[in-house]
């Protein structure tokens, strides 16, 4: 029992102190995009030292500390270079390399670890601090993932109705793209920035827009892509094709939001169905500590009770799949 309170101790002194740099990041970032929407001459310098400071518009990380650990540890994370999690970290926006992000999350896990053992004087419970430290930094960043694709779909349907208006306007798709970079917010914002900034280095626009792409992993964004890439080949009206697009991403978001109402009471029905027997087990520990010392002296005990785990993760997965439909 006392591992379990030490673990959250350590999880909520760890959310504070990163609640705190990130705010204070957050305000600076506020602040600097403040600067940038009335100073054009600055825009330019502000986005690199944005990028160079890791301070991203969604203030995922606090850039000075993220400066000190490149001037620590930089010649370490280019000789360990992960593709796959590199990917990972352009998908979430965050301004790390993927060898960062191993050191930190596993810096946080050796931190959570020893301050366990402190709390508990059982080295068992360093393990338990690093793992549930490792595992909740890689379901974070799933989350996020997860999230900032969520919130980019969201967006896309009044960015296209933006382009094809600016393309009516007699703005080129180049000028129109600008704009979104400029008006939106992020994500959708952010990842045109980067579009232009590809091409303003040498990418073609279809280069650039499939790379885009393949950050985001949107089905309907790829819509997008294809028609303009047919579009600059063989010719068309290309804001007519974005607004039908645009119309069926829009349908497609509204029938997202009609089934998720219609499918709430079973997802509520998952959850409950994996919090209750936690409550229980968690009020039978508070009432009497001992009352699992029998099963967890015998082997049958701790087969039982490996097997009610999972059986109950079985039963939640199986819940998730019935009320997740795709559309």
């Amino acid at each position: 029992m006392r591992i379990f309170i030490g673990l959250g101790v350590a999880f909520i002194i760890f959310a504070v102190i990163y609640l705190f740099f990130a705010t204070r990041e957050k305000e600076r970032s506020n602040m600097a995009q403040r600067l940038e929407y009335f100073s054009s001459d600055a825009t330019t310098g502000m986005e690199d030292r944005l990028t160079r400071q890791g301070a991203a518009e969604e203030g995922a990380f606090p850039g000075q500390l993220l400066e000190k650990i490149r001037s620590l540890f930089g010649d370490w994370t280019r000789e360990h270079k992960n593709s796959k999690l590199d990917f990972l970290m352009q998908q979430a926006d965050w301004p790390l390399f993927g060898a960062e992000f191993q050191m930190i999350l596993g810096a946080l896990g050796v931190i959570v670890g020893i301050f366990m053992v402190l709390l508990t004087f059982n080295p068992i419970s360093f393990l338990m601090g690093l793992g549930g430290t490792v595992i909740v930094g890689w379901l974070y960043l799933k989350f996020h993932i997860s999230h900032r694709r969520s919130s980019f779909v969201g967006q896309l349907g009044d960015t296209l109705t933006m382009i094809s208006n600016a393309l009516r306007a007699g703005f080129s798709f180049m000028q129109a793209i600008e704009l979104i970079s400029k008006e939106m917010d992020p994500p959708i914002g952010s990842e045109f920035r980067k579009v232009l900034n590809e091409i303003n280095l040498g990418n073609t626009v279809e280069e650039s827009l499939e790379s885009m792409g393949k950050r985001v992993a949107s089905t309907d964004f790829d819509l997008m892509v294809t028609a303009v890439l047919i579009q600059r080949q063989v010719g068309g009206n290309l804001a007519q094709v974005l607004d039908s697009i645009s119309n069926t991403i829009n349908e497609r978001i509204r029938m997202k939001n009609e089934i998720s109402s219609l499918t709430a009471q079973g997802k509520l029905s998952g959850v409950i169905v994996g919090l209750i027997p936690i409550f229980i087990v968690g009020y039978l520990l508070s009432v009497n500590p001992h009352y699992f010392d029998p099963m967890l002296e015998s082997f049958v005990g701790k087969a039982m009770l490996v097997a009610a785990v999972l059986f109950e993760i079985f039963a939640v997965y199986i819940i998730r799949n019935i009320v997740d439909i795709d559309v």
